[in-house]
Protein backbone atom coordinates (compact mmCIF):
# COMPACT_ATOMS: atom_id res chain seq x y z
CA UNK A 1 0.00 0.00 0.00
CA UNK A 2 2.55 2.25 0.75
CA UNK A 3 4.24 1.83 -2.43
CA UNK A 4 1.11 2.94 -4.14
CA UNK A 5 -0.10 5.32 -1.95
CA UNK A 6 3.62 7.33 -2.49
CA UNK A 7 3.31 7.53 -6.15
CA UNK A 8 -1.01 8.17 -6.85
CA UNK A 9 -2.76 9.08 -3.87
CA UNK A 10 -5.60 9.92 -5.44
CA UNK A 11 -6.37 5.97 -5.63
CA UNK A 12 -6.59 6.38 -1.28
CA UNK A 13 -8.34 9.81 -0.89
CA UNK A 14 -11.82 10.48 -1.88
CA UNK A 15 -13.08 13.97 -1.45
CA UNK A 16 -16.14 16.15 -1.85
CA UNK A 17 -14.14 19.48 -1.20
CA UNK A 18 -15.24 22.35 0.50
CA UNK A 19 -15.09 26.31 -0.33
CA UNK A 20 -12.75 29.12 0.46
CA UNK A 21 -14.43 32.72 0.51
CA UNK A 22 -12.37 34.89 -1.73
CA UNK A 23 -12.80 38.56 -0.69
CA UNK A 24 -11.57 42.30 -2.49
CA UNK A 25 -9.54 44.66 -0.94
CA UNK A 26 -12.41 45.97 1.25
CA UNK A 27 -13.66 42.24 2.49
CA UNK A 28 -16.44 42.06 -0.10
CA UNK A 29 -17.15 38.17 -0.98
CA UNK A 30 -16.20 37.87 -4.85
CA UNK A 31 -16.16 34.87 -5.25
CA UNK A 32 -15.19 30.96 -4.13
CA UNK A 33 -12.25 28.51 -4.68
CA UNK A 34 -12.45 24.51 -3.59
CA UNK A 35 -11.16 23.99 0.15
CA UNK A 36 -9.60 20.10 0.32
CA UNK A 37 -10.02 19.02 3.54
CA UNK A 38 -8.91 15.88 4.83
CA UNK A 39 -7.95 14.46 8.06
CA UNK A 40 -4.69 12.90 7.47
CA UNK A 41 -2.20 14.97 5.48
CA UNK A 42 -2.05 13.62 1.50
CA UNK A 43 2.11 14.10 0.82
CA UNK A 44 2.63 14.96 -2.75
CA UNK A 45 3.04 12.31 -5.25
CA UNK A 46 6.34 10.60 -5.97
CA UNK A 47 5.97 10.99 -9.68
CA UNK A 48 5.43 14.78 -9.72
CA UNK A 49 3.04 17.51 -9.19
CA UNK A 50 0.69 16.24 -11.99
CA UNK A 51 -0.29 13.25 -10.02
CA UNK A 52 -3.44 14.19 -8.36
CA UNK A 53 -3.36 13.61 -4.42
CA UNK A 54 -7.22 13.50 -4.07
CA UNK A 55 -9.86 12.15 -6.28
CA UNK A 56 -13.13 14.65 -6.58
CA UNK A 57 -16.39 13.28 -5.01
CA UNK A 58 -19.48 14.51 -4.99
CA UNK A 59 -21.00 16.22 -2.04
CA UNK A 60 -24.07 14.95 0.38
CA UNK A 61 -27.32 16.68 0.94
CA UNK A 62 -29.36 16.82 4.60
CA UNK A 63 -32.93 18.00 4.56
CA UNK A 64 -33.08 21.19 6.17
CA UNK A 65 -29.98 22.06 4.95
CA UNK A 66 -30.32 24.60 1.87
CA UNK A 67 -26.29 23.33 0.60
CA UNK A 68 -24.78 20.51 0.31
CA UNK A 69 -21.87 19.19 2.19
CA UNK A 70 -18.38 18.18 1.57
CA UNK A 71 -16.64 15.80 3.35
CA UNK A 72 -13.71 13.25 2.90
CA UNK A 73 -12.89 9.35 2.64
CA UNK A 74 -9.45 8.17 3.59
CA UNK A 75 -7.45 4.92 3.08
CA UNK A 76 -5.23 4.48 5.66
CA UNK A 77 -4.27 1.28 6.09
CA UNK A 78 -5.31 -1.96 3.89
CA UNK A 79 -3.86 -5.94 4.81
CA UNK A 80 -4.63 -8.39 1.92
CA UNK A 81 -4.92 -11.75 2.68
CA UNK A 82 -4.92 -14.92 0.07
CA UNK A 83 -6.15 -18.18 -0.01
CA UNK A 84 -6.38 -20.18 2.20
CA UNK A 85 -5.47 -16.68 4.32
CA UNK A 86 -3.74 -16.43 7.39
CA UNK A 87 -3.10 -12.51 7.90
CA UNK A 88 -6.83 -10.95 8.33
CA UNK A 89 -9.52 -13.02 10.86
CA UNK A 90 -12.54 -12.09 9.33
CA UNK A 91 -15.54 -11.60 11.13
CA UNK A 92 -18.89 -14.09 11.25
CA UNK A 93 -20.94 -12.22 8.73
CA UNK A 94 -18.13 -12.45 6.09
CA UNK A 95 -18.77 -16.29 6.38
CA UNK A 96 -15.34 -17.48 6.71
CA UNK A 97 -13.47 -19.41 5.57
CA UNK A 98 -11.95 -17.79 2.66
CA UNK A 99 -13.05 -19.60 -0.38
CA UNK A 100 -10.56 -21.34 -2.81
CA UNK A 101 -9.19 -18.38 -5.67
CA UNK A 102 -10.58 -15.71 -3.12
CA UNK A 103 -8.70 -12.79 -1.14
CA UNK A 104 -9.70 -11.30 2.35
CA UNK A 105 -8.87 -7.61 2.75
CA UNK A 106 -9.22 -5.11 6.00
CA UNK A 107 -9.03 -1.85 5.28
CA UNK A 108 -9.46 1.14 7.71
CA UNK A 109 -11.13 4.40 6.69
CA UNK A 110 -10.78 7.58 7.69
CA UNK A 111 -13.81 9.43 7.74
CA UNK A 112 -14.49 13.43 7.88
CA UNK A 113 -17.92 15.14 7.95
CA UNK A 114 -18.34 18.63 9.00
CA UNK A 115 -20.83 19.71 11.72
CA UNK A 116 -23.15 22.66 10.30
CA UNK A 117 -22.62 25.70 12.13
CA UNK A 118 -26.08 26.82 12.79
CA UNK A 119 -25.34 30.67 12.23
CA UNK A 120 -23.93 30.12 9.24
CA UNK A 121 -26.80 27.79 7.48
CA UNK A 122 -29.24 30.62 8.48
CA UNK A 123 -26.81 33.60 7.14
CA UNK A 124 -26.76 31.38 3.84
CA UNK A 125 -30.78 30.85 3.34
CA UNK A 126 -30.79 34.81 3.70
CA UNK A 127 -28.57 35.38 1.20
CA UNK A 128 -29.84 32.88 -1.38
CA UNK A 129 -33.42 34.81 -0.66
CA UNK A 130 -34.70 36.54 -4.10
CA UNK A 131 -33.45 39.59 -2.55
CA UNK A 132 -29.98 38.44 -2.53
CA UNK A 133 -30.74 36.32 -6.05
CA UNK A 134 -27.72 38.33 -7.97
CA UNK A 135 -25.52 38.21 -5.23
CA UNK A 136 -21.97 37.35 -6.35
CA UNK A 137 -21.70 34.21 -4.50
CA UNK A 138 -23.99 31.01 -5.21
CA UNK A 139 -23.31 28.30 -2.29
CA UNK A 140 -23.30 24.68 -4.06
CA UNK A 141 -21.54 23.22 -0.80
CA UNK A 142 -21.12 24.59 2.74
CA UNK A 143 -18.07 26.70 3.45
CA UNK A 144 -16.65 25.04 6.23
CA UNK A 145 -13.01 24.68 7.46
CA UNK A 146 -12.55 21.87 9.66
CA UNK A 147 -14.14 18.17 9.52
CA UNK A 148 -15.15 15.73 12.36
CA UNK A 149 -12.98 12.54 12.14
CA UNK A 150 -13.33 8.82 12.69
CA UNK A 151 -12.20 5.33 11.53
CA UNK A 152 -14.13 2.38 10.50
CA UNK A 153 -12.77 -0.75 9.67
CA UNK A 154 -13.84 -2.90 6.99
CA UNK A 155 -13.59 -6.03 6.11
CA UNK A 156 -14.12 -7.18 2.47
CA UNK A 157 -13.95 -10.64 0.67
CA UNK A 158 -13.06 -10.64 -3.02
CA UNK A 159 -11.93 -12.61 -6.01
CA UNK A 160 -9.61 -11.51 -9.81
CA UNK A 161 -11.31 -11.87 -12.83
CA UNK A 162 -10.10 -10.89 -16.39
CA UNK A 163 -11.69 -8.99 -18.80
CA UNK A 164 -10.77 -10.31 -22.31
CA UNK A 165 -11.35 -7.82 -25.51
CA UNK A 166 -10.79 -9.97 -28.61
CA UNK A 167 -8.37 -7.76 -31.07
CA UNK A 168 -7.81 -9.91 -34.22
CA UNK A 169 -4.45 -10.93 -33.15
CA UNK A 170 -3.15 -14.18 -30.92
CA UNK A 171 -4.07 -12.07 -28.06
CA UNK A 172 -7.11 -10.61 -26.73
CA UNK A 173 -6.93 -7.22 -24.63
CA UNK A 174 -7.03 -8.97 -21.26
CA UNK A 175 -7.69 -6.53 -17.97
CA UNK A 176 -7.59 -7.68 -14.31
CA UNK A 177 -10.19 -6.24 -12.45
CA UNK A 178 -10.72 -7.07 -8.36
CA UNK A 179 -14.64 -8.06 -7.90
CA UNK A 180 -16.03 -7.33 -4.46
CA UNK A 181 -18.02 -10.11 -3.37
CA UNK A 182 -19.52 -9.31 0.53
CA UNK A 183 -18.26 -6.35 3.13
CA UNK A 184 -18.57 -5.97 6.74
CA UNK A 185 -18.47 -2.91 9.20
CA UNK A 186 -17.08 -3.68 12.54
CA UNK A 187 -18.89 -2.37 15.61
CA UNK A 188 -21.59 -0.44 13.83
CA UNK A 189 -24.98 0.07 15.69
CA UNK A 190 -27.81 -0.19 14.90
CA UNK A 191 -27.57 -2.60 12.42
CA UNK A 192 -29.75 -0.98 10.21
CA UNK A 193 -27.28 2.22 9.79
CA UNK A 194 -24.46 -0.17 9.30
CA UNK A 195 -26.31 -1.90 6.79
CA UNK A 196 -27.01 1.67 4.93
CA UNK A 197 -23.12 2.30 5.32
CA UNK A 198 -22.17 -0.90 3.78
CA UNK A 199 -24.19 -0.40 1.03
CA UNK A 200 -22.97 2.86 0.34
CA UNK A 201 -19.14 1.59 1.17
CA UNK A 202 -20.00 -0.97 -1.71
CA UNK A 203 -21.47 1.38 -4.04
CA UNK A 204 -18.26 3.69 -3.64
CA UNK A 205 -15.81 0.91 -4.03
CA UNK A 206 -17.42 -0.42 -7.37
CA UNK A 207 -17.98 2.46 -8.73
CA UNK A 208 -15.25 4.78 -8.03
CA UNK A 209 -12.25 2.90 -6.53
CA UNK A 210 -12.25 -0.34 -7.65
CA UNK A 211 -12.43 1.11 -12.02
CA UNK A 212 -9.21 2.70 -10.94
CA UNK A 213 -7.42 -0.76 -9.82
CA UNK A 214 -7.62 -2.42 -13.04
CA UNK A 215 -4.41 -3.34 -14.39
CA UNK A 216 -4.43 -3.76 -17.98
CA UNK A 217 -1.32 -5.71 -19.40
CA UNK A 218 -1.50 -3.71 -22.69
CA UNK A 219 0.25 -0.61 -20.17
CA UNK A 220 2.95 -3.00 -19.07
CA UNK A 221 4.52 -2.65 -22.34
CA UNK A 222 8.78 -2.18 -22.00
CA UNK A 223 11.07 -1.09 -24.21
CA UNK A 224 14.99 -1.64 -23.40
CA UNK A 225 17.67 -2.39 -25.00
CA UNK A 226 16.00 -1.92 -28.48
CA UNK A 227 13.44 -4.42 -27.85
CA UNK A 228 9.86 -4.12 -27.07
CA UNK A 229 8.23 -6.56 -24.52
CA UNK A 230 4.64 -6.91 -24.82
CA UNK A 231 3.20 -9.39 -21.80
CA UNK A 232 0.36 -11.70 -22.34
CA UNK A 233 -1.29 -13.81 -19.66
CA UNK A 234 -0.80 -17.33 -20.46
CA UNK A 235 -3.71 -19.12 -21.98
CA UNK A 236 -5.14 -22.40 -21.07
CA UNK A 237 -4.57 -22.61 -17.46
CA UNK A 238 -6.92 -23.49 -14.83
CA UNK A 239 -7.09 -20.25 -13.02
CA UNK A 240 -4.26 -17.26 -14.29
CA UNK A 241 -4.60 -15.23 -12.20
CA UNK A 242 -4.30 -17.66 -9.58
CA UNK A 243 -5.02 -17.02 -5.57
CA UNK A 244 -3.74 -19.76 -3.83
CA UNK A 245 -0.62 -21.42 -1.03
CA UNK A 246 -1.42 -17.65 0.30
CA UNK A 247 0.32 -15.53 -2.90
CA UNK A 248 -1.25 -14.04 -6.12
CA UNK A 249 0.32 -16.15 -8.68
CA UNK A 250 0.28 -14.59 -12.94
CA UNK A 251 1.81 -16.53 -15.50
CA UNK A 252 2.29 -14.48 -18.63
CA UNK A 253 3.64 -14.92 -22.29
CA UNK A 254 5.93 -12.05 -23.84
CA UNK A 255 5.98 -11.31 -26.71
CA UNK A 256 9.98 -9.72 -28.00
CA UNK A 257 9.74 -7.05 -31.10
Amino acid sequence: MDFAHARAPFLFNYVAPSLRILTDANGNPTGTQDLWLVCAPVPDSLLGPNMPKYRRMSPFGVPGIPVKLPYSIQIVDATIDFYPGDQVTLPAESLPPLNAQAMALKISLLFGFPCTNTDLVSAIIQHQTAAMLFAPIRWPVLPVTDLLCFTVDVFATGRLAVQSTPTGGPYPLQNIRLIVDGLELVDIAPKGLEGAIECYLTAMLRNYVLPQLVLGLQNLVISTLGMTLTPHLTLNLPNNPAIEQNELRVWLDVDVT
